[in-house]
């Protein structure tokens, strides 16, 4: 603190502020001057009468303020509030370096009081800093969330349909270059249209739902499984050959023929019909076609009598 009662008896410039007057205010351009507090105490603010207003400090005898606009010529970054009736000694940019050179306690304060300043305002941009970070997190969080309502089906948890069709060519040319076999399978649930009959919709998407459970919880972390429309089912697999595609889809068939599922008391029955379709590397990638053709072993299967798995042939 400065010795007030000594810096009164050499320097005459002051101003009188009324209680609840704005000494300073936030955006102003500079005026020259910087203030030191003789009587009262002055409230340093951020949006002042705005959202997310801030009482910055309170300042009281012996302590300056508007300093750093008369030194550096910038519009003003905070408002200064009388909070009670302020006497204040004014100092102007013209006579400001005789003030410092005939002052030394209050060159040695002001000096004291900046560099203080400047160590709240580090502290506060690393406040600050942190809090971008954490709100960068949450928006990635939010991101990721929104994607990820994006590529699942709403009814069963799975991977949708927009999310197969964009992810697979990538997988498919990665597979290839592995020299394995991508095949697409094309999974049907039988007389489904007769579970919603004579169970109900509300059985139909309980199916549903535990289909999809059951062979999300069979694939493997190099598959892609997905809801490709009503009860149809889509999966991309890796496979060496043919015949191990073959064992992988039997095991699977046999899970889902042996899927007890009870709603409301009632057992339901299901069994699903599959179609596979290889992805040749002689030709370029075309997924529709690869599933189309898996499509037409669909087709085939259903024709041989349902719960089976029929792979393409040309």
């Amino acid at each position: 603190m400065i010795n007030i009662e000594h810096l009164l008896e050499s320097w005459t410039c002051r101003e009188k502020f009324p209680k609840g007057h704005i000494i300073i205010q936030d955006g102003e351009a500079p005026d020259g001057k910087m203030y030191l507090v003789e009587k009262g105490s002055v409230g340093i603010y951020k949006n002042y009468q705005k959202q997310g207003e801030i009482r910055i400090a309170e300042l009281n005898q012996g302590e300056f303020f508007g300093e750093m606009t008369l030194f550096l010529q910038k519009r003003r970054t905070a408002t200064v509030i009388a909070e009670t009736d302020v006497m204040a000694l004014t100092i102007d940019r013209a006579r400001a370096l005789d003030f410092l050179k005939t002052q030394p306690e209050a060159t040695f304060f002001l000096i004291k009081s900046l560099c203080l300043r400047l160590e709240s305002t580090t502290e506060s941009s690393a406040d600050n800093s942190l809090r971008y970070e954490e709100d960068l997190s949450l928006l990635s969080d939010e991101k990721n969330a929104l994607e990820q309502t994006a590529n699942t089906d709403a009814l069963t948890g799975v991977h949708n349909r927009r999310f197969f069709m964009e992810s697979v060519p990538l997988m498919i040319s990665s597979t290839l270059r592995e020299n394995k076999i991508p095949y697409i399978v094309l999974f049907d649930l039988d007389y489904f249209k007769k579970v919603n009959d004579t169970y109900g919709h509300q059985a139909g998407d309980y199916v549903l739902q535990c289909f999809a459970g059951l062979v999300s919880d069979s694939v493997r972390t190099s598959d892609i499984f997905a809801r490709y429309g009503g009860e149809e089912f889509i999966m991309l697999i890796t496979c060496n050959t043919q015949n191990d595609a073959l064992t992988f889809l039997e095991r699977l068939r046999e899970k889902i023929m042996n899927l007890l599922i009870e709603f409301e008391g009632k057992i339901i029955p299901v069994t699903s019909s599959i179609g596979v379709s290889a992805v040749s590397s002689e030709n370029e990638i075309d997924i529709e076609a690869a599933i189309a053709f898996a499509d037409q072993a669909l087709y085939t299967a259903k024709n041989e009598g349902r719960n089976r798995v029929e792979f393409y042939m040309q």
